[in-house]
């Protein structure tokens, strides 16, 4: 199953959510969150100016969550602007904290395409993990001109999040099946790597919560059972022999509906920039292969499969950043992203030869950027 079939699959008992939700609705209050300095705690630089002949809050980049906001189901509407040159302007809500939200942004710079619309949660960071969650889903095209106020409803129902733009009755993007973030805060995101943008007229209405969706089975043949590091220091552990992990502490994960075990979720990303050669603006390919960025992370992943006989089994996987594959101790594979990839959702694969018994399956995780996770299934047809 692809990401996008996957996303879409998870939407069915989720939208029936939805629908009784919308049956038990009471009238509830319109929430105005004035644009004061006392009601707004950032991450970075904000100022209270006008702009485009509003009054706004402006953020240079990261995350202004507003105080005192209770929002888990309900509509969050706001207004959004960006001067020319700016990237990332979007709206954060069910946040825990400034580095634990689910996050709707926009990109004017990649308007009318398939990027100008982005959903994706920000776990354990400011930054989306937007190369895992891609594509069906968590994608949309839009119009977004620079230097005009652009007017963003979210409303959300359970795990369901469908956004609105400029007053259309249509969604730009549904979201079936947001990550899940026990927080109930809202407020506004320009990311990392932000350049600025300006918001106006913030305001919520909160609905009574809807019943939690049955949670769908994981795809066929997902390895369920890990056991993740700390995140290291990934410039001790280039790509190559099986390093020694017998002072390692590890802890017991699952992976997401979506049978992606979401790293973000337990271990803080580093939100890096892949490094570039500044005369060409090309990435430094051999030190992005090899684990030399300063400040990147690698998490080892473990796993055990019980094999009745010795046999070649076929494993299918994708990843965000890097990645070394090993069975046994003996390194299999190894690939990396170089720059603005996402995690492959059909998948990579090799085969694994398993002896009689346990089978101790290790993958090491780097990362620089935009997500840190991966997942792995056995072939149903080896």
């Amino acid at each position: 199953m692809t990401q996008s079939t996957t996303f879409r699959a998870l939407a069915i008992p989720a939208m029936a959510a939805v629908l009784a939700a919308g049956l038990a609705r009471a009238a509830a209050a319109e929430t105005t969150i004035p644009l004061t300095a006392d009601r707004w705690t950032a991450t970075n630089t904000i100022k209270f100016e006008t702009y485009l002949g509003r009054p706004s809050l402006y953020i240079d980049k990261g995350v202004a969550l507003a105080r005192g906001t209770s929002l888990r189901d309900g509509t969050l509407e706001l207004d959004m602007a960006m001067p020319e040159g700016g990237n990332f302007m979007g709206a954060v809500f069910h946040a825990a904290s400034t580095d634990n939200s689910e996050v709707i942004w926009l990109r004017p710079r990649a308007s009318g395409t398939p990027e100008a619309v982005q959903y994706a949660p920000a776990l354990n960071s400011v930054g989306g993990a937007w190369k895992i969650y891609h594509g069906d889903g968590a994608n949309a095209v839009a119009t977004l001109p620079f230097g005009a106020w652009v007017h963003v409803k979210i409303d959300v129902t359970g795990s369901v999040a469908n956004l609105y733009l400029n007053g259309e009755a249509k969604p730009t993007l549904t979201v079936p099946a947001l990550a899940g973030v026990d927080g109930a805060s809202v407020g506004v995101w320009t990311g990392a790597f932000g350049r600025g943008a300006y918001f106006s007229n913030v305001r919520y209405t909160a609905h009574p919560t809807a019943p939690p969706a049955p949670q769908p089975p994981l795809p066929p043949g997902t390895l369920a059972d890990w056991q993740i590091s700390d995140a290291l220091d990934a410039t001790a552990y280039p790509p190559g022999a099986m390093p020694n992990l017998s002072g390692v502490r590890w802890q017991n994960v699952r992976p997401e509906t979506t049978g992606v075990v979401l790293i973000n979720r337990y271990r803080r990303s580093p939100q890096l920039s892949f490094p570039s050669d500044p005369a060409t603006g090309e990435p430094l390919v051999d030190r992005i292969m090899n684990n030399q960025v300063a400040g990147e992370k690698i998490v080892f992943a473990r796993t055990v499969i019980q094999s009745d006989r010795d046999q070649l089994r076929r494993i299918l996987f994708g990843y965000v950043n890097g990645l070394v594959i090993y069975c046994n101790g003996t390194p299999l594979y190894f690939g990396a992203d170089v720059g603005g990839g996402i995690m492959n959702p059909v998948g990579d694969g090799v085969f694994l030869p398993l002896h009689k018994g346990a089978n101790e399956i290790v993958f090491a995780v780097s990362n620089i950027t935009g997500g840190w996770g991966f997942w792995a299934r056995l072939a149903q047809f080896p």
